[in-house]
């Protein structure tokens, strides 16, 4: 035995020098490869090497001849740990506690933002119920977010947030929520009045900011870091800007998601870069009445498209029966149902209120024709989206 081992250790040890002479130590390997499920994804190298720029150190001299000994690849670390799904976890539910309490009870926020507000079903003015409609609508769009930070806490237990579905909601929910973070700080140092209260201020960032620093930590760790990122963002817009390239498995839904994808980008760029709201009956040049606006319009920027521009990919791919993209086309169709109903609602009691309807199109920014037009491509849209999210399968 001892002389069996000391042979073997004999040739190892030549092996390894004859590798270390010709073979570097060194070599970079690239993370994010192909779009692929979440449960249970393992990829090759391979897959796994087209975008990520971070470095990884090779095996050592020794550790190359047995592998080349017993002939077995050495396992890679899992881009996910229990610590980070707890992190995003931790962000869903900060991220909750403000916002699906308002849903219900609108109220509260909208003292804090200090804007006129009266019971619903019972409003006093129009202001008042463009002021409800806009905070509902906002709330709306976070649903989406808190999907997507649910999908990446379960990709982090399954060791996947180097896939780039994964990397592309992490910066979706970066950008989202740092640009509500700027917004309502510049709402509060803005010199006019009303303006949003300290409070109201506090509640928006300590719910956004776990979300971004969950996000930024899996781009950083797994994702190549914010070079990559970028270089990722850049290739996407290039990709759903191509509205004739059409994989075979994708054909007309990928053609669907394209046209969703930028109808979304102008029509929320509408609301967030615009002083005017489309749709508004009443529009108010006052910090908190801006901000309102200007939130629904970030958020369907910022989360509503980059959640598109995934399913987008798994059109492309044929993957669209897959638990993530469901959940995701849910998310939106549920998002699409509560901004509709608030819609609906907000006409009843503004036509309560005043009757004159020629007087109310005069008033309005977009009037009656934006109204309908916006309510008919709203229904359309959520009727493909519910089923993908129940019945889509896999091609």
């Amino acid at each position: 035995w001892h002389q069996c081992f000391s042979m073997s250790m004999s040739m190892l040890t030549s092996s390894a020098a004859r590798q270390a002479s010709i073979a570097p130590t060194s070599q970079v390997l690239r993370r994010g490869g192909a779009r692929s499920p979440l449960v249970g994804l393992r990829r090759s190298k391979a897959q796994r090497s087209r975008r990520s720029g971070s470095t990884v150190v090779a095996p050592t001299a020794i550790f190359t001849a047995l592998k080349k000994v017993f002939g077995k690849d050495p396992p890679e670390p899992p881009a996910g740990t229990p610590a980070d799904a707890n992190l995003f976890k931790a962000a869903a539910v900060a991220l909750a506690l403000p916002t699906l309490p308002s849903l219900i009870f609108t109220r509260p926020m909208l003292d804090a933002l200090n804007l006129s507000n009266s019971e619903p079903g019972a409003f006093d003015s129009l202001v008042d119920i463009a002021h409800f409609g806009n905070l509902f609508g906002t709330d709306c769009l976070t649903l989406i977010a808190l999907t997507s930070l649910v999908v990446l806490a379960g990709a982090a237990e399954n060791g996947d947030l180097d896939d780039d579905t994964c990397q592309s909601l992490a910066a979706a929910l970066v950008l989202y929520a740092g640009t509500n973070t700027l917004a309502i700080v510049a709402a509060v140092v803005y010199p006019a009045s009303p303006s949003p209260s300290l409070a109201a201020a506090a509640v928006v960032v300590l719910a956004a900011a776990p979300a971004a620093v969950a996000s930024a930590s899996a781009i950083v760790k797994y994702g190549g870091g914010w070079e990559v990122a970028v270089e990722r963002g850049v290739d996407d817009i290039k990709s759903v800007a191509a509205l004739r390239d059409q994989s075979e498995q994708g054909g007309k839904l990928e053609l669907y998601y394209k046209l969703s994808f930028w109808t979304t980008i102008f029509v929320g760029g509408a609301f967030a870069f615009n002083p005017l709201s489309p749709l508004a009956i009443i529009n108010e040049p006052y910090p908190s009445a801006q901000l309102l606006q200007r939130a629904f319009g970030l958020g369907a920027v910022f989360m509503l498209a980059p959640a598109q521009f995934v399913l987008v990919n798994a059109a492309r791919q044929g993957r669209m029966g897959e638990d993530i993209f469901k959940k995701l086309n849910l998310s939106i169709a549920v998002a699409i149902v509560g901004l509709d109903a608030s819609t609906i609602y907000g006409a009843q009691q503004t036509l309560a209120l005043n009757s004159d309807v020629e007087a109310l199109q005069a008033a309005s920014s977009g009037g009656i024709y934006n109204f309908v037009g916006a309510l008919s491509v709203s229904f359309s849209i959520l009727a493909v989206y519910l089923y993908q999210g129940l019945f889509a399968k896999d091609e």
